[in-house]
């Protein structure tokens, strides 16, 4: 039996702290499915940046969010890449850490 692994992006973070629904059954899903969740420091970090610097959310709820995202996956510390995302840079360390942690799935 293979278990799947799976790799959330900031934006799922957000919109499970902010707006549930979909984003949350799919973190849950996963969950329930004992799928393993990877992140990496960036995408924590970007999380708790954005709710409380770009939306203005408290820095308590920014850090109560990377704390929960954090609690549930397995750390990942990318190697330097030549890999790139050609349309939004920003993005490359995020391509890095899913393809180190070789998941099978990345929103």
């Amino acid at each position: 039996l293979r278990i799947m692994k799976v790799f959330f992006d900031t934006n799922v973070y957000v919109a499970e702290a902010l707006l549930g629904g979909a984003a949350e059954r799919i973190v849950a899903a996963t969950l329930e499915a004992r799928w393993r969740i990877f992140s990496s420091d960036y995408v924590l970090d970007e999380t708790e940046r954005v709710l409380s610097e770009k939306l203005d959310f408290s820095r308590r709820f920014g850090r109560m969010t990377r704390q929960r995202a954090r609690r549930r996956a397995t750390l990942i510390a990318p190697r330097a890449s030549r890999h790139r995302v050609p349309h939004d840079p920003a993005d490359s360390p995020v391509l890095g850490a899913a393809l180190d942690a070789g998941v099978d799935l990345s929103w």
